[in-house]
């Protein structure tokens, strides 16, 4: 008897499953009575983070995603941690950027945790989103009763100069932020299908291709409003909001690409900071 094959032939090959980066950097600092000291640092999978060696009592954090970029499915998880008293600056090396996924979103998580009577500064760069992209983004900010915050996050739509649009993709962007265990703030942005209608409407970014948001949580942050308003009000090519609550001042930064936000805010967090960027800034 001979055999034959089947008229349906051999069973296909399942998809090949597609490598996914996934990273995890911890820091934490404590003041141990004297200065500034390293407590914990936790590295894996594609995410760093380097301490480089700066003057002044302030240590730097610069956070680096060695996979180049994220698309859907890779997964990574930032946590920062000042003790009591103790103070902290973390930024990014470069621009993260969204490519287009042919998947779920990818995840990116932030934790940020300030103990009694401590500050830190979060200031990462631009975040872009190119055609296709899928972002889940969440940030977490635990604070003391009198500790401070500076926070900076920019969304990035595409690059302007080399002539992109973002048609189609997902957005879900959403900040958490606590004072002595009690929300004082919360915001979520989502958009997802036809992004270039989802974001024109006035309540999301009128069109808008650069949006920045800034939080100033600080005793005493709201009585900067008029300060901050007065320091923006002659931007003829970025839009400006500024609002507060008891304690926290929040700026909202939009612009026609990323090039002329980005001045913008320089000038404004080096105003509410008292002091220059980290050098990754302007590299």
């Amino acid at each position: 008897m001979i055999s034959r094959p089947s008229p349906d032939g051999p069973p296909a090959d399942p998809a090949p499953r597609l490598q996914r980066a996934r990273g995890r950097a911890e820091v934490a600092v404590r003041h141990d009575g004297t200065a500034v000291r390293l407590e914990r640092l936790f590295q894996q999978g594609s995410a760093k983070a380097i301490l480089p060696r700066v003057h002044g009592p302030v240590p730097e954090v610069v956070l680096v995603n060695t996979a180049g970029g994220v698309t859907g499915g890779d997964a990574f998880a930032w946590s920062l941690a000042a003790g009591d008293g103790a103070a902290l600056v973390a930024t990014t090396q470069a621009a993260e950027r969204v490519y287009r996924s042919t998947g779920g979103p990818a995840e990116i998580r932030t934790r940020l945790a300030l103990g009694t009577g401590a500050a830190l500064d979060w200031l990462p760069q631009e975040t872009i989103v190119f055609d296709g992209g899928r972002l889940d983004r969440r940030i977490d900010i635990d604070l003391a009763a009198d500790s401070r915050l500076l926070a900076v996050e920019t969304l990035v739509l595409g690059r302007t100069a080399m002539g992109e649009t973002v048609a189609t993709g997902a957005l879900s962007d959403q900040w958490r932020l606590r004072r002595a265990g009690r929300l004082i703030h919360a915001e979520a942005l989502r958009a997802e299908g036809d992004i270039a209608r989802a974001t024109a409407g006035p309540a999301t970014l009128a069109g808008g291709r650069a949006v920045s948001t800034v939080v100033l949580a600080a005793p005493g942050a709201a009585d900067r409003r008029d300060e901050i308003r007065d320091l923006l009000k002659d931007e003829a090519h970025v839009a400006h909001g500024v609002s507060k609550k008891p304690d926290l001042l929040i700026v909202r930064l939009m612009g026609p690409d990323a090039r002329a936000l980005r001045t913008t805010l320089i000038r404004l967090l080096m105003r509410l900071r008292g002091t220059a960027l980290p050098r990754v800034w302007s590299t």
